[in-house]
């Protein structure tokens, strides 16, 4: 079934260690069990709607103006558009039959070798300068030999 796209909205943060992406609504509003789909340059990303917030409060559905976090699955960008998904009016084709396909044989997995951990890396602790009369006077010193 086709699917029709309307501007909702963009991104204007996305909190990495939460997956949360913090959506300024512009156009139209989004509602829980929506589809949206975020997209951007490098970002392309279609989920359903399962959590909606506003000032970390839990709410059901959210109108233009208001700025919501929503969960989301993968990384987004700030500037990324988030389209709400929405049945096509109008065209209702039935979709062609499609010809059997042949699966690929599965693929075996080779054990993993065996790997040695590396000992962690250990600075040298770093000696304070010396004074400058003492470098100094070490300079000045004829050296033996």
């Amino acid at each position: 079934m086709p699917l029709e796209r309307k501007k909702v909205g963009e991104v204007f943060h996305f909190y990495g260690k939460i997956g949360v992406a913090a959506i300024r609504l512009t156009d139209d509003g989004i509602a829980l069990g929506d589809t949206v789909q975020i997209q951007g340059p490098s970002t392309n990303l279609e989920q359903t709607v399962d959590t909606l917030q506003i000032e970390h409060a839990d709410v059901s559905r959210a109108g233009p103006g208001q700025e919501v976090g929503m969960k989301v699955r993968d990384r987004v960008r700030e500037k990324d558009f988030v389209y709400k998904l929405l049945p096509a009016e109008g065209l209702v084709r039935e979709p062609a039959a499609k010809a059997p396909q042949k699966k690929a044989p599965a693929k075996k997995a080779r054990p993993r070798k065996a790997t040695r951990k590396k000992a962690p890396v250990r600075r040298k602790a770093s000696r304070a300068p010396r004074s400058k009369a003492r470098r100094g006077s070490r300079r000045s010193r004829p050296r033996s030999r």
